[in-house]
């Protein structure tokens, strides 16, 4: 029995062709009028929480949830509740709801986004604790008259199946379907209320033409309404960068979910590598991603996914936007996407804009918009640069998008205390 390996930030090299590419671009980043931006918290470190990865949710009543990797009172992450406020300009109100103890009893490391059912219940991930420090899945229940929320360990994972667990999705029944980046699998969870939940491995990835590390930085799986999963590895596919993935549910009882690889990156030259955000499904059932690298200039694309006019035929992949770095545009988006009601696609990039917080890569990241032409072409908007200090950097953590059409995120790092902020932008 090995000892699992902790999840680290794998920092990509970004690979820029020495072409003309580099100083005339193919793509014009819209410079229309600037969106609004505003920090509705910062993180202080204790007791609150440091560096938020997983994206944000939100329940019937606007109270955005979301977690940190480390800080809380114990310093090995926290859960938070932040709730909007009750007058026009007013502050939102942060409470911590769970700060993980790191111990025998409790567990630590969330880097992936929550997820709620009807109820108000909260379900996530660790990617430490458990059996051998492999992670685990959770639940937050909310108290039902005042008092503390409850925890409660629904399952432990150990080398065998799987370690550093990423993000989840539930299912219409309640189930929870999840991957791990360690053991390369997708699994299902049965959560039984008031205790531990049964796991099932649905699938395990090869290594080879299939895939390798599933959704590598804590992003979830989506579904569509027949209940076939769709999400990402970040290695491997036919020519190792990486590929986009189906699975399919068994057709009868006790049989086996069946995996189609709809598309592998690398297939040609400027194309996408290395996916590690959720993916976006929309009415006609295409497929809408970003890659950390690739691209025209090596610094990650969005890209689009349609299904083929017939069974049998490949899907089709078009390279919508190309990230160009520097002062003007983003790049390597780790996170995916989400869309609004017009099919308008925003995101955010770990880096680029004019911001100076120079880490792995120089800028301190953007937050963008891309719509759609009538013609198929796509017109990507920065809606806004962030500068670190005040605002946050490197963002992680993909968007939600409320009811509202607002758009809210959180950044690793920076803002007034370092330990990183959640942000509002109405674009």
């Amino acid at each position: 029995m090995t000892t699992a390996r902790a999840i680290t930030i794998r920092p990509i090299t970004i690979r820029k062709p020495l072409t003309l590419a580099l100083i005339v671009l193919a793509f014009t980043a819209a410079s229309a009028a600037q969106a609004t931006f505003k920090v509705i918290h910062t993180f202080t470190g204790k007791p609150d929480g440091i560096s938020p990865w997983g994206a944000l949710i939100n329940d019937n009543h606007g109270n955005v949830y979301g977690t940190t990797t480390a800080g809380g009172s114990y310093g090995y992450g926290s859960v938070y509740e932040l709730t909007p406020p009750t007058d026009s300009g007013g502050k939102w109100t942060e409470n911590v709801i769970h700060s993980f103890q790191g111990s025998s009893s409790d567990r630590e490391t969330p880097v992936a986004a929550l997820v709620i059912d009807s109820a108000g219940n909260l379900y996530g991930t660790t990617v430490s604790g458990g059996i051998e420090n492999s992670g685990t899945v959770f639940e937050m229940s909310p108290p039902t008259s005042g008092g503390p929320w409850t925890e409660t360990t629904l399952y432990k994972f150990n080398p065998e199946t799987g370690t550093s667990p990423g993000g989840l999705l539930r299912g219409r029944t309640g189930i929870l379907y999840g991957t791990t980046v360690w053991g390369d699998n997708v699994y299902e969870v049965k959560p039984v209320s008031g205790g531990t939940a049964a796991e099932k491995n649905l699938f395990t990835f090869n290594g080879g033409s299939n895939g390798l590390e599933p959704m590598y930085e804590g992003g979830a799986l989506i579904s569509d309404a027949a209940g076939n999963l769709y999400g990402v590895t970040a290695f491997g596919g036919t020519y190792g960068e990486g590929n986009v993935f189906e699975l399919s549910p068994p057709t009868a009882v006790g049989g086996a979910w069946t995996e189609a690889v709809l598309y592998s990156f690398g297939a040609y030259p400027q194309d996408g590598s290395v996916s590690t955000g959720a993916l976006v499904l929309d009415a006609d059932g295409n497929l809408y991603g970003t890659t950390v690298a690739g691209g025209i200039l090596g610094e990650g694309i969005v890209f689009e996914l349609s299904p083929p006019a017939s069974e049998g035929l490949p899907w089709t992949e078009t390279r919508i936007h190309s990230f160009s770095g520097g002062a003007s545009d983003g790049a390597a988006p780790y996170a995916g996407l989400v869309m609004d009601k017009s099919g308008n696609l925003y995101g955010v990039t770990y880096s680029g804009g004019p911001g100076d917080c120079e880490f792995n890569y120089p800028g301190c990241g953007t937050v963008f918009e891309l719509s759609a032409s009538g013609s198929g072409t796509w017109t990507e908007r920065v809606l806004h640069s962030l500068n670190g200090s005040t605002d946050g950097e490197f963002p992680y953590a993909g968007l939600m998008i409320d009811d509202s059409n607002h758009l809210f995120g959180a950044t690793s790092g920076g803002g007034a205390k370092g330990n990183g902020t959640v942000f509002e932008v109405v674009p």
